[in-house]
């Protein structure tokens, strides 16, 4: 979620506080005892509301920038564009993308059945990389050579694209469940 989507739930979650006090203080309570109650309860129900929302369109929203499109030849993610896959393969090309999102706004269009013949579309649900001494999450995925990175926590679906007989879809937790959907 933004920070400035904190900041507005913060400050109306305050303004809620703050006007019930007022309410309070100045006797209101008095006049309609029940309403001014009812009335903060359901203000703040709604900012609770409205925050899960948020945070469930964020979650959404950021699971799809981490879904890659896999092709023989080349990898599209809606942040990065396409990337080809190069000599250490598409499994660490993958890791290499997932590491460098920032999870922008921006988003680049899926290029054209014809120019991008994708065959797989993985859905990454969980991705941490870690440092090799601690088993930590790293601060910076991208640095270091894959030889020196440990195997990151790696969560998610591949779905295999057939488009005769239907796609078929396989869960996977790691590296290794991943390159056995992929092949």
């Amino acid at each position: 979620m933004r920070k400035s989507n904190y900041l507005v739930l913060g400050a109306a979650a305050v303004v809620a506080a703050l006007l019930l006090v007022l309410w309070y203080h100045l006797g209101f309570n008095r006049i309609d005892s029940p309403l001014d109650l009812v009335l903060a309860i359901v203000w703040w129900v709604g900012i609770v509301a409205i925050a899960a929302i948020l945070v469930r369109v964020e979650e959404r929203r950021r699971r799809q920038v981490r879904t890659l499109y896999v092709s023989p030849k080349s990898l599209y993610s809606s942040e990065l564009g396409m990337v080809g896959i190069g000599e250490a393969g598409a499994v660490e090309t993958m890791r290499g993308m997932l590491g460098q999102l920032k999870y922008g706004f921006d988003s680049k269009g899926l290029p054209d059945r014809k120019k991008f013949d994708y065959r797989f579309i993985v859905r990454t649900d969980e991705f941490k990389e870690h440092d090799e001494e601690s088993g930590k999450p790293a601060d910076n995925a991208a640095a270091g050579s894959t030889a020196q990175r440990k195997d990151p926590t790696w969560k998610g679906t591949v779905i295999k694209i057939d488009r005769q007989n239907g796609n078929s879809e396989t869960s996977f937790d790691g590296i290794d469940q991943l390159k056995a959907a992929l092949a």
